[in-house]
């Protein structure tokens, strides 16, 4: 079950006003609608680890008298659901990490239990219109840029690889020089900007996606929270669930070892999937771009291959 509409873009334009602790409250129910709907204000706030006076404080900073008030999108979501919404996956991803914090257990089986989550929400998220819905964004684009810094950047890079294979007019922002600005800035109302990022969300890529919005550009995001700050102005947002998040799915003392640092896999997961749906709506353009690319790759010889052994005559 998504987040209201409506509470959502509200959620959006007030989160960096907010307190620290309202923020980590907004994040709480943005991951949890059901929840909110379903459970009372004592619950949820125990489940965050705050006082139940955060979630009416909360409530309060978004404009609503009462936290009644506040859950009430929220129930009428479920509600219009039929009581189909989230069948099951989050208890079972919970009992999951839970078996994963097993003392005996391998740390690299948690980080895999971790990995996996992330790249089975991609789906579970983000439905196939919203998919289409980027790609049609692209097909309509004169150029398309990428961007993303330091963790993500290498799924910026390897995506912009796989893009320009069915397309030509890509352009990879990679800062070479120290003028990472200047490479966005060649994009207008025309172009589309793909940005990837997970939290922490680095202040460059934060920037330079805002300041692409400013001009006009068709903002697709891809990252991991629909409060994140890269979806503010975005046109589309695509977004995995990270089950390793402090203080949103489970607490430090419950979560497995897996890694000191976070999986990129569910952005990894969204990148992959884009570029499949655009191959596959790209048309002919597409497969004469692709002939065209297998030629060049065998005419360089660019792929080793063993060589053929004679027999001895």
């Amino acid at each position: 079950m998504p987040v209201p509409s409506e509470l959502l873009a509200t959620l959006q334009q007030k989160m960096e006003g907010l307190p620290p602790e309202l923020q980590r409250a907004a994040h709480w129910v943005a991951a949890h609608p059901a929840e909110v709907g379903l459970w009372s204000m004592r619950r949820q706030a125990l489940a965050l680890g705050v006082a139940p006076a955060t979630m009416l404080r909360l409530a309060r900073a978004l404009g609503y008298s009462s936290y009644e008030a506040f859950r009430q999108p929220f129930q009428q979501a479920l509600a219009g659901n039929s009581g189909l919404a989230l069948p099951g996956l989050r208890d079972r991803a919970a009992a999951l990490q839970a078996a994963a914090d097993d003392a005996a257990a391998p740390g690299h089986d948690v980080l895999t239990d971790y990995q996996v989550q992330a790249v089975t929400s991609v789906c579970v998220l983000n439905p196939a219109p919203a998919f289409d819905a980027a790609v049609q964004t692209l097909l309509n684009a004169r150029q398309v840029g990428f961007l993303g810094t330091r963790s993500a950047f290498g799924i910026a890079f390897q995506m912009r690889y796989a893009y320009q294979l069915v397309r030509r007019n890509s352009v990879l922002i990679d800062g070479l020089g120290g003028a990472p600005a200047e490479q966005a800035d060649s994009l207008t109302a025309q172009d589309a900007l793909i940005v990837i990022s997970q939290a922490p969300y680095p202040t460059a890529t934060v920037q330079l996606a805002r300041q692409a919005a400013q001009r006009g550009v068709a903002l697709i995001a891809l990252t991991d929270d629909p409060l994140s700050p890269l979806a503010v102005g975005a046109r589309h947002t695509l977004r995995f669930a990270p089950p390793d998040r402090e203080g949103v799915q489970a607490s430090p003392a419950r979560r497995g070892p897996g890694s000191f640092f976070h999986t990129t896999a569910g952005l990894l997961g969204l990148a992959e999937h884009l570029i499949a749906r655009l191959t596959a709506r790209g048309g002919a353009d597409v497969l004469n771009r692709l002939t065209e690319v297998e030629q060049r790759l065998r005419a360089d010889n660019i792929y080793w291959t063993a060589p053929t052994s004679r027999r001895p005559g």
